[in-house]
């Protein structure tokens, strides 16, 4: 931990640490996590751990229980199936829509980067690094339509999204499908001219790339 952090950067320092632990696998759902442990990991004040972990639950990641604990939040089938994946096609599609016919070269090459690192990711088989690219994919439909309202909505449900790539797809072990659905997807993006072929697209993929799988979540 850098000491030279100032005060107010601290527990997002503290934030950010702990959410890698969470997404890298190293924290699992439900697992319980004490100030006094991040304390001492990290060499930090109690008081600056129980500033981060409130952070940490606001975004979802942290579930705190009155004189109890604190744990890593879980995910169920439920909320995915009639929260998750019904709140992403309305964002998503509703960004696409706006953002399709303003995109320009600079956009699509994001694309096509992504694209290209999804493929490098694949052949060393990193699930943390791919999952990382799909939610920058995603995160590029909302943010390219320019729509601060709809960034802000996305925003506030995107480590859940995470959490649900994380423990559902590092039990499917389905990286070469992924990165098929993607490049299609990509591909209707960038070479496409019709924006109702790319919203029904990104409809499709959301869905079928997560139902068939969600029976993995316990």
């Amino acid at each position: 931990m850098n000491n030279n952090l100032s005060k107010f950067s601290l527990k997002h320092r503290i934030a950010h640490e702990i959410r890698k632990l969470i997404f890298d696998g190293k924290l699992e759902q439900g697992e319980k996590i004490t100030e006094s442990q991040v304390s001492q990991d990290l060499g930090v004040s109690r008081t600056s751990v129980r500033e981060a972990m409130l952070l940490l639950e606001l975004e979802g990641l942290l579930i705190s229980s009155p004189y109890k604990d604190t744990r890593v939040a879980t995910i169920s089938q439920e909320e995915v199936l009639e929260l998750l994946i019904p709140m992403r096609v309305h964002i998503e599609t509703f960004a696409l829509k706006k953002g399709f016919s303003i995109w320009g070269e600079g956009t699509k090459e994001q694309f096509k980067n992504i694209l290209e690192n999804m493929k490098k990711v694949v052949n060393f088989e990193d699930l943390s690094t791919f999952i990382e690219l799909d939610i920058q994919f995603h995160e590029l439909i909302v943010t390219s339509s320019e729509m601060d309202n709809v960034i802000r909505i996305w925003e506030s449900i995107v480590h859940r999204i995470r959490l649900h790539f994380l423990y559902q797809n590092r039990k499917s072990g389905t990286l070469q499908k992924w990165l098929v659905d993607h490049e299609k997807l990509i591909n209707i993006f960038v070479y496409g001219k019709s924006v109702d072929e790319a919203v029904e697209a990104l409809r499709k993929h959301i869905v079928e790339t997560n139902i068939p799988d969600v029976y993995l979540l316990e």
